[in-house]
């Protein structure tokens, strides 16, 4: 999902509206815990309510997203070689996108923050004060909701995708989609990087599966610390779809009505 801005239209003389100020509201949690779909219902929701709206995701700023996608699609760097370019793109898209808008009197709906970054780099073995240190100037979120899961969930829900991307692939073309597991299973055990690293693009099976299940549950312990310290709002992410964006809804409406 790529930043963007919507404004309602066609809707003849209704104007946009802004909350009682501006808001940065944050979904957080472990892979595959359904962050980006309910950001992006929750931005057509916000729309259909007249607010403006923008939205901000990890991975995207137009200067560092290219470097990201080499840089993961290629030989792997060393998690402070990745930590730093994370926290680029996140500066940068602070400095294009969430700062703007907030001044604008926007809601900006953010898919990921600074908290990805957190339990990301520790749990890829660099030290968690530092780390936190170089965020240090970001803006601060009018909330955060943790979308919990387990990390034997996120597993299930990454087989159950790899499996409908599979069914996708035309039948003269899965041949090479094995080839490409095989391949990227000995890049990550050569360079012994976590299979987590490319975990909603690469396809996993066997060794990388359970590398994906181990570094989701470094992840998991990491927010659920993180839940604690920063007073996330706790959402169960293993409910329906709409149950959780029906809780969303109701939080966010609260917040907005605030004074």
């Amino acid at each position: 999902m790529v930043e963007n801005r919507r404004q309602t239209r066609g809707q003849g003389s209704l104007s946009t509206l802004a909350p009682e100020r501006p808001r940065l509201i944050v979904l957080e949690g472990i892979d595959l815990s359904g962050r980006t779909t309910q950001v992006q219902l929750l931005q057509d929701w916000l729309m259909a309510q007249r607010y403006r709206v923008t939205t901000t995701a990890w991975r995207t700023s137009p200067l560092i997203s290219d470097i990201l996608a080499r840089a993961r699609s290629g030989s792997m760097l060393h998690p402070l070689t990745y930590s730093l370019l994370y926290s680029a793109d996140h500066f940068d898209r602070t400095q294009r996108v969430i700062k703007p808008a907030l001044a604008r009197g926007d809601i900006v709906l953010a898919d990921r923050y600074t908290y990805t970054a957190f339990a990301r780099d520790s749990a890829r073995g660099l030290d968690l004060e530092w780390v936190q240190n170089v965020y240090r100037h970001s803006v601060p979120p009018d909330i955060v909701f943790y979308l919990h899961i387990s990390p034997t969930e996120a597993v299930q829900r990454r087989v159950a995708l790899q499996q409908l991307r599979l069914q996708a692939v035309p039948a003269g073309k899965q041949g090479r989609a094995t080839k490409d597991t095989l391949d990227a299973k000995k890049r990550r055990k050569r360079e012994r990087e976590p299979a987590s690293l490319d975990a909603t693009t690469l396809p996993l099976s066997g060794e990388a599966l359970e590398s994906f299940h181990d570094f989701e549950m470094k992840m998991y312990a990491l927010y659920q610390q993180m839940q604690q310290t920063f007073g996330f709002t706790l959402i169960e992410g293993s409910q329906s779809i709409d149950q959780v964006q029906s809780m969303l809804r109701r939080a966010i409406m609260r917040l907005l009505l605030e004074v």
